[in-house]
């Protein structure tokens, strides 16, 4: 039989144990809760690139963007933003899969594979890639600040 003393002591763990838990728990929620708010925002992204709505676009990528493609050629965001303007590069279709999204506080980092068909300077593409991308939180919203992408040779 324990005495008052371990029987606090028990108590005292038993509702640690409890707080742990549910802290956890919480944590666990809020990340989830960020992943799937960048999801929709990328899903956004995806949509207003391959429908040419520029002015969303100009609202979801930030003004540092750096933008990798899978050629490995780099933009910034006035030059990417640019030559989809000019005609010069057009997403028909980008389709995500295996997306993973990890948050780090006001930052979130995507990861997974995509089969695009563009049209880049002329020329039909139909690429699959593996792409790592980075979103940051600004004034309350979520801005795509990094991208880059690399072919898969066996998707």
């Amino acid at each position: 039989m324990l005495d008052s003393t371990n029987r606090r002591r028990c108590a005292a763990a038993f509702v640690a144990v409890l707080l742990t838990a549910s802290f956890a728990a919480h944590v666990s929620g809020v990340a989830d809760d960020v992943a799937d708010e960048v999801r929709k925002v990328e899903q956004r992204r995806v949509e207003a690139l391959t429908s040419r709505d520029y002015a969303t676009l100009e609202k979801l990528l930030g003004d540092d963007l750096t933008y990798t493609h899978s050629n490995g050629r780099f933009e910034n965001k006035a030059q990417f933003l640019n030559s989809l303007r000019s005609g010069d590069l057009e997403y028909r279709l980008m389709q995500h899969a295996d997306v993973q999204v990890r948050p780090y506080g006001d930052t979130a980092v995507m990861t997974g594979r995509s089969r695009l068909n563009v049209i880049s300077k002329a020329h039909h593409l139909e690429v699959p890639i593996r792409f790592t991308l980075v979103y940051v939180k600004r004034a309350g919203d979520w801005q795509l600040v990094a991208w880059q992408s690399a072919p898969l040779q066996n998707p």
